[in-house]
């Protein structure tokens, strides 16, 4: 028979005889994180080990009573001399810990929250004997990965030191300053810059009630001389989704997503204690630090005050920017933006302006201005609107203007220098995914599709004159792929993707016998569409393998192929090289 003893707290709570069973566990294989051997009064007391806990076997190969997972090797082997002390395993971790331990008679103990210490494991041994013991240190849960922990052995008591430790911790300097308030402080609210963000995701810690991701230490400690009479507010104001954790004096966590609005986290603690209070400043969604700014009230959140909305053209763009001059092609040069924001479009304009936006422009353009008028819109699934700041500083607003709720702004006659651009939505609520157009020829995309490809347009990138057998081979040409058209509606054809209106190459080729191959290579899935001397369209997807296009033309005829090079979905344009070839695809 196998004996099983299941330990909880400071004391063996049973020991029960279990039918044999074939444990994965292996008491012969050797230890993961090495041996030590140990007599009764050892000093230094604890002996700690650094290891990893967990692993992919349960615990319950030894007996349905023991939980968690581990390794099928032990994590280390103590070797022990006892005398008249009681001897103590814990382990210590960031996550919920188990310990299964085979001592020197062959029987197994259990445990998980043993230690008293949270969810650390510890086993206390009231008389331990002489001998082997193999000791497992795991994880409770299935996915929790191998996770630092430390092992300590002591003969003293539980120990929780756990130096790889990388929960949030209230005791570290925090990073952006400490303030001192008593009831009724001044100048409330109180701020502070702060950089929201980190690497710990919160979910994990703080007792599983926080959102977001920050860094472990805090960023302010609010020492705080405590009230009877008013409550004390933590809220949080930055461009994008923050979250934010407060520790209270008494150890518990108060977290929060949203609710000082637009998208700014709010912590209202009633009857707020003495002491510290240690604040993160987290993201809801990415490890990446922003600028924020807390805020600690008395009145509510933000300090119940309401900052002027700004649009600030100083800002950087969210969306980047660039340089085009009259006549750029492709026409339009698109920018995928994010619509909407938490400021009021009319509050910081005031030019009869609608809707909600960032402060920081979404795009900045600088344009060099011809002979043609310029034409700013915008395609969203909502009802979105735009606001531009021209070179000569004036204001420019639109709704509806390019049609389907989209807006769109025409500068006559425009200016050279920079527009600053952001696209928002009617709603305060309503953001999302929208595409930025540039045009001198009208609104967005909407014209575009309507128009069949035209190869009687001078070509995008250029005329090609080629013979057979001509070098080098494969001749190549960069450009970059795509456009607003769409090929199928524009061709009458079966082809797929997005194209300009005119074609990019147009080859003048007369054949020498070999085959011709016409064929474009990019990191993004392109399509080619091309029409042939004889007036035919021909088109491809995925014709030369991994994505790329290509069209064969047996007996090729002599003349013009007008060649368009194609992007499978919508969207930014694509960097493409086009390859014009007698022997095969280019790759």
């Amino acid at each position: 028979m196998m004996k099983l003893q299941l330990m909880t707290g400071a004391a063996v709570a049973a020991l029960l005889f279990v039918a044999p069973a074939q444990a994965v566990q292996d008491i012969s294989a050797s230890p993961a994180y090495g041996a030590g051997q140990l007599e009764a009064g050892f000093i230094p007391d604890p002996v700690s080990i650094g290891l990893r806990a967990g692993g992919a076997m349960p615990a319950s190969d030894v007996s349905e009573w023991c939980p968690g997972f581990v390794s099928y090797q032990p994590s280390y082997n103590l070797n022990y001399s006892a005398g008249d002390f009681s001897l103590y395993l814990s382990a210590a971790s960031d996550v919920d810990t188990v310990l299964l331990v085979n001592t020197p008679d062959g029987a197994w103990h259990c445990d998980d929250d043993g230690a008293g210490s949270g969810l650390n494991a510890g086993m206390m041994f009231d008389e331990p004997q002489s001998g082997l013991y193999n000791i497992w240190v795991g994880t409770f849960g299935s996915g929790s990965g191998y996770e630092p922990a430390m092992l300590h052995i002591s003969e003293l008591g539980f120990e929780d030191d756990n130096p790889y430790s990388q929960a949030p911790s209230a005791n570290l300097p925090p990073q952006s300053g400490t303030m001192s308030l008593r009831e009724g402080f001044a100048d409330d609210p109180r701020t502070m810059a702060v950089q929201a963000g980190g690497e710990l995701q919160l979910d994990r810690f703080a007792d599983g009630m926080c959102w977001g991701q920050a860094d472990r230490a805090p960023d302010v400690w609010v020492d705080y001389a405590g009230s009877d009479t008013f409550d004390l507010y933590f809220s949080m104001q930055a461009e994008q989704d923050t979250t934010i954790a407060v520790q209270s004096p008494d150890g518990d966590w108060h977290c929060d997503d949203d609710s000082a609005e637009n998208l700014n986290p709010g912590v209202q603690i009633s009857d707020p204690l003495p002491g510290r209070y240690a604040v993160w400043a987290a993201r809801y969604s990415s490890e990446a630090h922003i600028p924020a700014t807390l805020y600690v009230s008395e009145l509510g959140f933000l300090g119940n005050i309401d900052e002027p909305a700004v649009l600030d053209y100083s800002l950087p763009s969210q969306s980047g920017s660039a340089s085009l001059q009259a006549g750029f092609i492709p026409d339009p040069y698109n920018v995928d933006v994010i619509a909407g924001g938490g400021t009021d479009i009319y509050e910081a304009v005031a030019e009869n302006c609608r809707g909600w936006t960032d402060s920081a422009p979404d795009f900045d353009l600088d344009y060099e201005a011809g002979e043609f008028d310029l034409y700013l819109s915008a395609s969203y699934d909502g009802d979105a609107t735009m606001v531009v700041n021209a070179p000569d500083g004036s204001w420019h607003c639109d709704d509806d203007s390019a049609g389907e709720l989209d807006p769109g702004i025409v500068f006559n006659d425009p200016m050279s220098g920079r527009y600053d651009v952001w696209v928002g939505t009617y709603s305060e609520y309503d953001g999302g995914p929208a595409t930025l157009h540039v045009s001198e020829l009208g609104f967005g995309g909407g014209f575009l599709p309507e128009t069949p490809l035209d190869y009687s347009l001078p070509a995008n990138y250029g005329n090609v004159e080629l013979t057979g057998g001509f070098v080098p081979d494969p001749y190549l040409v960069e450009l970059m792929a795509g456009g607003d058209v769409e090929a199928e509606s524009a061709s009458g054809q079966h082809c797929r993707g997005f194209v300009t209106l005119a074609p990019d190459v147009e080859l003048s080729f007369e054949p020498g016998g070999l085959d011709l191959y016409i064929s474009a290579v990019s990191d993004r899935d392109t399509t080619l569409v091309i029409n042939g001397p004889d007036g035919e369209w021909y088109c491809n997807d995925d014709g030369a393998g991994n994505l790329n296009p290509g069209v064969h033309f047996a007996d090729p005829q002599a003349g013009v192929y007008d060649i368009w090079v194609g992007t499978y979905s919508s969207g930014s344009p694509s960097e493409a090289v086009l390859a014009i070839s007698e022997l095969g695809f280019h790759e």
